[in-house]
């Protein structure tokens, strides 16, 4: 399996002939709406897109873009929230597929599940199986102790968020929240897209085992 990533908490996953891209931020929306421009340049174009599926955990702009939908071909399939889908529905897609937590979904080679976050009421977080391995991916999510059983799923990956800010955990939090999930690899997300919203991703990889810092825009080979 290829991972890439796209910063914030966007990657890019491919085994065999399956791409399906997470959380795509690939504007400078928030910019435009918010006034805090983007630190990192536009890993990929989203014209180019073409996946077997775009996830959106939630209706956030960094998570479910107006303007990077707007660039991606109308008949993209999304999995999202019912609010998610409602809001594609207004930009004019729908081909989407609504979870709520607890919901799975296959797409080619990939075994998809929505689990809990705690942020927005409908926001999930995702568990993915391929190639035999099993990946937790938070989204955005506050500390909670519900967090602690994604390790029923025994993930060998576990990419979560640490920025502390904005219905995010914090690294402490997400350093107990990692160690109570037990993944052997353990990866920080969500810190490095926005100044105001930052934070140091080695205060994580650090602390933890197995802890390990993705290169942005690079991709990896997870065996």
């Amino acid at each position: 399996m290829k991972i890439r990533f796209l910063g914030q908490s966007g990657y890019v996953l491919k085994s065999g002939n399956t791409e399906i891209i997470i959380d795509p931020y690939l504007s400078d929306s928030v910019n435009r709406i918010a006034g805090r421009p983007r630190t990192l340049p536009i890993p990929i174009n989203p014209e180019d897109i073409n996946c077997d599926a775009v996830i959106c955990t939630h209706n956030h702009l960094d998570h479910l873009d107006p303007d990077t939908v707007a660039k991606i071909n109308e008949n993209q399939f999304y999995i999202t929230t019912n609010e998610g889908k409602d809001e594609l529905k207004k930009l004019g897609r729908t081909n989407v597929k609504a979870l709520n937590t607890g919901d799975s979904i296959t797409v080619g080679d990939f075994n998809i599940t929505a689990v809990f976050a705690d942020h927005t009421v409908e926001a999930f977080g995702l568990i993915v199986k391929a190639e035999g391995k099993t990946l937790y991916f938070s989204g955005d999510t506050l500390f909670n102790e519900k967090l602690f059983g994604i390790a029923e799923y025994k993930p060998d990956y576990t990419f979560i968020c640490i920025n502390g800010r904005l219905g995010n955990m914090n690294v402490k939090e997400a350093l107990i929240t990692a160690e109570k999930i037990g993944a052997a690899v353990n990866i920080p997300n969500h810190y490095d897209m926005f100044l105001s919203n930052s934070e140091d991703p080695l205060l994580f990889s650090k602390n933890i085992k197995g802890g390990f810092v993705m290169e942005f825009k690079k991709e990896y080979l997870f065996l």
